[in-house]
């Protein structure tokens, strides 16, 4: 059963991970042309709408299905324990947090569905015999008393797999017309190490001068530059490739005059100072490796910007009860 829940979970995951919006889950969106359509708020049963978008609605026993999912992705790698633990910074529980990211990845789900119906964009024969075949094997796994407890069916398992699909197939559609065409020229690239010293109005000057400091002391010093940036930095990775393409225009034009295991002077952005450390100077597969990463970025926020445009035609409602429980 492992595969099956295993296989599942990576395309639910896939599916909100594709998204990358959304929004909290306990708030409701009243506007769009496609007002939602009620929900229930009193004692949830099995056929009760727990979430609406535009006129779509979510049964409680299709949230139940999808949290069951969701709970064995975790529980796979850790105890049952883990769903009464406190958010990093949240203070919610883990288990609050995980029964709001299910909400969020249903109404995603629908609403890419909705937009897919829209378009004309539906699952051809074969992949409908697909989620088909994956809904009974998947079914035939999980325990008797699991399906009972989790509202757990076949058709809704279909229903699950052939929309979750068509998400995945939506995002192929969308990505396959942004533009992904890169010059050689425009893949150069540098791996760095990175130290961002954020600013804000006001203290500019005083962020400067703490990061010159702080490269004084780097370059003098016998530790690791690695070292000092996970003590230091304030934003973003601090291992990843900086290239051509990077908004970080003088941050892109100094790593890449650099030679490997330099360490570059302070370099002033927008969003504050950097101090760069380069482990890898530009070459074939580096380049390479950058030019995917500028192509995957590309498609991604094309199917943000799509995604902003279909959910905004959609009021949204979810049930106060689910929320509470």
């Amino acid at each position: 059963m492992r595969n099956k829940l295993t296989a599942l979970c990576l395309c639910l995951c896939l599916a909100a991970g594709l998204v990358g919006c959304g929004g909290e889950a306990a708030e409701e969106t009243t506007s769009g042309s496609e007002l939602a359509a009620f929900v229930d708020n009193s004692a949830l049963e099995e056929d009760s709408t727990v979430i609406a978008v535009g006129k779509t609605t979510v049964p409680y026993r299709e949230f139940k299905a999808y949290y069951y999912f969701m709970k064995n992705r975790y529980e796979d790698v850790m105890t049952e324990r883990v769903w009464d633990y406190s958010g990093i910074s949240s203070g919610k529980s883990i288990g609050q947090e995980a029964m709001e990211e299910v909400v969020r990845l249903i109404i995603q789900v629908k609403v890419i569905c909705k937009a897919a119906a829209v378009q004309g964009v539906a699952l051809a024969a074969d992949e409908k015999e697909e989620a088909d075949y994956n809904a009974r094997t998947c079914c035939a796994e999980i325990s008797d008393s699991d399906k009972k407890e989790n509202s757990i069916s076949i058709p809704l398992l279909t229903q699950i797999f052939e929309e979750n699909k068509l998400a995945e197939k939506m995002y192929n559609v969308v990505t396959g017309q942004a533009d992904v065409q890169v010059s050689d020229k425009d893949c150069r690239a540098a791996k760095v190490q990175l130290i961002c010293l954020k600013t804000s109005d006001g203290d500019k000057e005083q962020v400067r001068l703490r990061a010159q400091q702080l490269r004084d002391e780097i370059v003098s010093a016998e530790k690791s530059f690695y070292t000092f940036a996970r003590a230091n930095n304030q934003s973003g990775e601090i291992e990843c490739l900086i290239g051509r393409m990077d908004d970080r225009k003088a941050l892109a034009d100094a790593v890449l005059g650099m030679k490997r295991y330099e360490i570059s002077p302070v370099i002033e952005e927008s969003d504050g100072f950097y101090i760069a450390y380069v482990t890898q100077v530009p070459g074939k597969a580096l380049n390479k490796e950058y030019k995917n990463q500028v192509i995957q970025k590309r498609q991604t926020e094309a199917f943000q910007n799509a995604y902003k445009e279909w959910s905004g035609k959609y009021g949204v409602k979810v049930s106060k009860s689910l929320l509470a429980e």
